[in-house]
């Protein structure tokens, strides 16, 4: 642990580079789930010792067995075997407490900006981060200090630029070649995918149209039976009305048993004379 007992006022910056390098394993491959070996690391812009850094976390796809990898010596770096790409996420702890975690992020690159999956070259993807320290300890501003003279460069391969060391200038410039560089890549991968999922939303759309057709075609043929048997039914029917209209009604006719509706009856009216006596 940094002694905090003096602090030194004002914001301190110090320029590290995540990065990757990657290559391709050829026959050495299985050629399905290990086509790449590949390594990831932190280190400084122009190799110079991290002294403080406490250790650093690199969190792997989780596809990975134990992805979650603390390397707590320099060199941070580690090394794996496999077959996509996938967005690193870096953890850095710092030797003093009282300075928070820092995430990052990279991107791990197993092919080259043109696309091909099978090179013999290998692939480097490296981005320049700007560590801001605001009023550190005094011991932990020693370490954080940037020191007079780059030293040699250990590992070559995680040198891009030949072997002179560049300038924070010309790292953050090349960092903008490859930020923009990388945009595009992400940006035509990304028409490529647009362009698949509007070629199968069409297809599907083309697929649901003839289904609709086929639907449409069962329906008007179930429509012709139903118009077919309305039109028999209706004929039918008028058959019949014409049959009934065209019967005779039946008139009843008075028979001798039949008895007269009004009887009309007469009445006799008697008069009777007296007889004198003789």
């Amino acid at each position: 642990m940094v002694s905090n007992k003096r602090v030194i006022k004002g914001e301190f910056e110090r320029p590290i580079i995540v990065g990757s390098i990657s290559n391709w394993l050829g026959k050495k491959g299985d050629g399905l789930t290990h086509t790449h070996r590949w390594t990831a690391y932190i280190r400084g812009m122009n190799n110079e010792d991290l002294p403080f850094i406490k250790k650093v976390v690199f969190h792997l796809h989780n596809s990975f067995k134990n992805p979650n990898r603390a390397v707590e010596s320099p060199p941070y770096e580690i090394s794996e075997t496999g077959w996509g790409e996938f967005d690193l996420k870096v953890t850095i702890y710092f030797t003093d407490n009282s300075e928070k975690p820092l995430e990052l992020f990279h991107l791990l690159r197993l092919h080259p900006p043109d696309g091909s999956i099978k090179t013999k070259h290998p692939v480097v993807s490296e981005s320049l981060d700007m560590l801001v320290f605001k009023d550190p300890s005094e011991s932990f501003y020693n370490l954080i200090k940037l020191p007079d003279k780059p030293p040699e460069v250990l590992n070559p391969s995680l040198q891009i630029a030949g072997d002179t060391p560049m300038t924070i200038a010309e790292q953050l410039e090349l960092n903008k070649i490859i930020d923009a560089r990388t945009k595009v890549i992400t940006d035509v991968q990304k028409y490529r995918d647009t362009c698949k999922q509007k070629e199968s939303e069409a297809i599907s759309l083309y697929q649901s149209i003839q289904q609709l057709d086929k639907q449409k075609l069962i329906l008007q043929k179930k429509l012709e039976k139903y118009n077919l048997l309305k039109n028999s039914n209706n004929k039918s029917m008028n058959t019949n009305t014409a049959n009934i209209s065209n019967t005779p009604m039946p008139i009843d006719t008075p028979t001798s048993s039949t008895t007269p509706s009004t009887i009309t009856t007469a009445t006799a009216t008697t008069i009777t004379t007296p007889i004198p006596p003789s």
